[in-house]
């Protein structure tokens, strides 16, 4: 790459074509304004002339400054690089004033060089200044259509960076961005100031933002100046796309980042603060309160949080109001088409696009925009002008329905997509728009592009409308025509994505997910219901996620579960509405089936009321089989058990055994004896009104039962139930210890690790029992980790504590104390309501502490424990120091 210096041409004359754009500005320029005050001038000169003569050693044209920052552009890729190093290096050897320190950050890109009178106007250049802005003083960076071009030739010394992918501001989609590193200059810097390094989850939009510019500036003042901004408006606004396009820009403005809360695909209010932890990733105790756990995660944050489609749950507007009370630096907001109506709520009533048949125009460039989509050779002609307005004017300007339109123009001009809205939509005058008239409107539009599609396609439009959160390509096969082949059912999705009814984005495991907006899937249900076989498709969506429940059932306590209880995740809200319609439609069986076989996951992310009450729900259902019936009991037990409902595990169980004793089901036979022997058990321990003889025979009988199916699981957690008994009932920790070492190998060489934990954890309790703390320690730091590969805060919180009586044991009272405060800290940021299983194992170690160090020593251990961060405390349970 030549660095020998090309002179500029004196006239100025703008490069065209392919241009590379420079951006440079001072990083801290207003900090050193105020160390130097009256001699910043002096050195502001000495930069500019720094940079002017790069630009101009370079073949640059300088088209503007503006206090310290420069914007330059070159014909040459590689001259713009050079001009950068030349002023990175005289700026890095200059010697400034009074102690001052320049520090330019630079920032190159190449694209179309567009004019706009004496400078350059476009997306390109946007770009370039945002790259700029992302950087540090001394740094360069580069975008990857520059980098391409100067790679090839760079000289000795020289090494371009790649700091991977990067959303800047304005722009949706990410770009790469590389770092120019430089022998002899500074190379070491900060992450980039992109949107990227603030904490979120907006959701990436898959097509371009048109318009909205008035919009977008008085929304973003309201949401700065407001702390409750609620965006109403008709379906089909475009309230969603604003109020995330909001959310993205003011990002950097929030230090704990911006979160996206999708309320469409839930119907129930009390579901709205687990929907809100789960966007946040707030830790939620199974048996906890999500709004607790949420209150406690947004206290003391600047965070900015978007809910979307509010109007399903309007009842949960308190919510709302309860979390802006207990977090003071909460932002919110929210979507829907009618306001909260709480006190200090802003109401922005969003409108549909003006209408214009303009070219320039926003709704116009959308027409256009969409059009090519599904056409790319489409141009705007003056003979299909005025056929785009009259379009525009009969969709009343609502953005969505301006997509269908659109969407049809790969098979129609848009003369012939005027003719067909003639029959549908009267032109609406300017009187008559209101908000009613303009959802008649949106509904209007969705139902003549219905009226558009193939027969195939419409029954496959009204039948995805039962997955609120949208289906796999699997989930779509398997409510759509049990007649049609998979393939006519993918041309029908292609079809439908290509007209805008259904929206394609990619899962988490790189499959594609399909989906409606809210809107659209509202028109959807309504033609299901009148026009086809909702029953059997809603019997047919049942069916396939009752496969989907016991297809994960085991491996939701296998070494791959966190895998599994993710995907558990994703389709929750279609498995709410599949177990629904089993409850609504007396499908006793399916809904049994299914809840039982799931009960796994609310026991291990929760929450456990909604899987009691599913129960519950199911249960009171007539007609079940005794078998599926008895299976479903034995799950209800064990949430009641892992809810703190003692009284329920024991009758539950007590009513499941007869159902599946002797039915020739032997696995439930052995799950139910299983079940009981644990109730009873628990129930002499606890409160003496059971005989754990009785239980040791139920486990007995589990493990005979297991043992000739050869089924290794069941015999791992009958031997736990009889060492428990031993051990804990009889108080022979001797005796029970073999026994609670075979258990706890079979577990592990099966490959279970819910009943690998399980059987750690009893069998450290046996060690620290017979005196061997050590022992007990390193048996429950082994739950701990396998805990923590499944993400299962449940048992490493319960494990913390034993962890803690040990080391009270040990006479490391500071340590036992420290990690008391961070168990409790866990528990209650994640809502938990009552104390964990393991508790009544644990003791006092608190109290202990006190009366070995006092209570100033232990008041500073609890407050050192809950103040670590989750990964702090596991490290320091690990450690030994006193």
């Amino acid at each position: 790459m030549p660095l020998t210096p090309r002179r500029a041409s004196t006239r100025r004359a703008l490069p065209t074509g392919t241009v590379t754009f420079l951006f440079t500005d001072i990083e801290g320029s207003t900090r050193i304004l105020t160390l130097l005050a009256d001699g910043y001038a002096g050195l502001l000169a000495r930069h500019s002339k720094i940079m002017r003569s790069a630009i101009r050693d370079h073949a640059g044209t300088e088209i503007s400054t503006e206090g310290d920052s420069f914007f330059a552009a070159f014909s040459s890729a590689t001259d713009a690089l050079a001009a950068a190093i030349s002023a990175q290096r005289a700026l890095a050897g200059e010697e400034w004033q009074e102690g001052a320190t320049v520090r330019v950050r630079m920032g190159l890109h190449t694209g179309e060089g567009r004019r706009g009178g004496d400078s350059y106007v476009g997306l390109d250049v946007n770009r370039a200044a945002r790259i700029a802005a992302a950087g540090h003083g001394g740094q360069v960076l580069l975008s990857d259509s520059t980098r391409a071009l100067i790679e090839p030739s760079l000289a000795s010394g020289i090494r371009v960076r790649d700091l991977g992918l990067h959303r800047l501001k304005d722009f949706e989609a990410p770009i790469r961005i590389s770092q120019l590193d430089v022998d002899g200059l500074p190379s070491d810097f900060p992450a980039l100031k992109t949107i990227d390094i603030h904490p979120g989850n907006l959701p990436e939009q898959l097509t371009s933002f048109i318009g909205r510019q008035r919009e977008l500036a008085a929304v973003t003042e309201l949401v700065r100046s407001h702390r409750l901004v609620t965006l109403t408006g008709a379906g089909g606004t475009g309230k969603t796309r604003v109020a995330v396009r909001v959310a993205a820009d003011l990002l950097a403005e929030h230090s704990d980042g911006a979160f996206f809360v999708d309320l469409a695909p839930i119907r129930d209010p009390v579901l709205i603060p687990l929907a809100i932890a789960q966007a946040l990733s707030a830790r939620v105790d199974p048996g906890g309160d999500a709004l607790t756990a949420v209150r406690a995660h947004l206290r003391d944050r600047e965070l900015l949080l978007v809910l979307d489609n509010f109007e399903q749950v309007i009842e949960g507007a308190p919510v709302v109001e309860d979390l802006l009370s207990a977090a003071p630096h909460l932002r919110i907001l929210v979507t829907s088409r009618t306001p909260l109506g709480i006190y200090g709520e802003q109401e922005f009533d969003l409108q549909p696009f003006e209408i214009s048949g303009e070219p320039g125009s926003a709704a116009v460039a959308l027409f256009v925009e969409r059009a090519r989509s599904v056409r790319p050779a489409f141009e705007l002609t003056d003979a299909h002008a005025a056929a785009v307005a009259d379009i525009i004017a009969r969709l009343d300007g609502l953005p969505l329905a301006i997509e269908l339109a659109a969407g049809q123009i790969r098979v129609l001009s848009p003369a012939a997509i005027v003719t067909r809205l003639d029959r549908r939509l009267p032109l609406l005058t300017s009187s008559s728009r209101g908000r009613p008239e303009r959802q008649m409107t949106m509904r209007a539009a969705i139902e003549w592009s219905y009226d558009l599609l193939e027969e195939l396609e419409r029954r496959l439009f009204a039948r995805l409308s039962v997955f609120p959160a949208g289906c796999s390509l699997e989930g779509a096969s398997a409510v759509g025509d049990p007649e049609e082949p998979g393939t006519s059912v993918l041309q029908a999705m292609n079809a439908l994505v290509g007209k805008s009814l259904l929206r394609q984005r990619e899962a988490p495991d790189g499959e594609p997910r399909f989906g409606m907006l809210e809107t659209v899937l509202e028109y959807a249900s309504d033609r299901l219901r009148t026009d086809f076989d909702a029953d059997a498709t809603h019997d047919r969506m049942a069916l396939f996620f009752l496969a989907f429940a016991e297809e994960a059932e085991p491996h939701l306590t296998r070494e791959e579960q966190a895998v599994w209880l993710d995907r558990c995740e994703g389709e929750l809200p279609n498995l709410r509405r599949a177990l629904d319609w089993a409850v609504e439609a007396g499908r006793a069986d399916i809904g049994l089936r299914t809840a039982t076989a799931f009960w796994r996951y609310w026991q291990q992310r929760g929450p456990m009321w909604e899987g009691r009450r599913v129960l519950d729900r199911l249960l009171a259902l007539s007609d079940s089989s005794r078998v599926v019936r008895g299976k479903a009991l034995g799950a209800a037990s064990g949430l009641a058990w892992w809810d703190g409902d003692h009284d329920a595990t024991r009758k539950l169980a007590e009513e499941a055994l007869p159902l599946v004793q002797g039915s020739g089901d032997r696995p439930a036979e052995m799950d139910g004896l299983y079940n009981l022997g644990f109730a009873l058990l628990w129930s002499a321990v606890l409160r003496g009104d059971a005989d754990p003889d009785r239980a040791a025979e139920l486990f007995g009988e589990s493990q005979r039962v297991a043992e000739e199916l050869g089924d290794r699981r069941g015999s791992a957690k009958a031997l736990r139930g009889l060492g428990m008994v031993t051990a804990i009932a009889r108080g022979d920790v001797t005796t029970a210890l073999p026994v609670l070492q075979r258990a706890a190998a079979l577990a592990e060489e099966v490959g279970d690790r819910w009943e690998t934990i399980e059987a750690m954890i009893v069998l450290g309790n046996g060690h620290r029992f017979i005196g061997d703390k050590h022992g007990a320690k390193v048996l429950y730091l082994r739950s701990i980790d396998l805990a923590v590969s499944a993400g299962n805060h449940l048992v490493i919180n319960g494990a913390l504590l034993l962890v803690a009586a040990v080391e009270g044991q040990m006479g490391r009272h500071e340590r036992a104390a420290t990690l008391w405060g961070a168990a409790a800290a866990a528990r209650e940021a994640s809502g938990a309501v009552r104390p964990p299983a393991t508790a009544r194992l644990v003791g006092d170690p608190v109290g202990a502490a006190r009366a070995a160090i006092g209570d100033e020593a232990v008041e500073r251990a609890l407050a050192a424990g809950r103040s670590m961060q989750p990964e702090a405390v596991i490290a320091y349970a690990r450690g030994t120091e006193a």
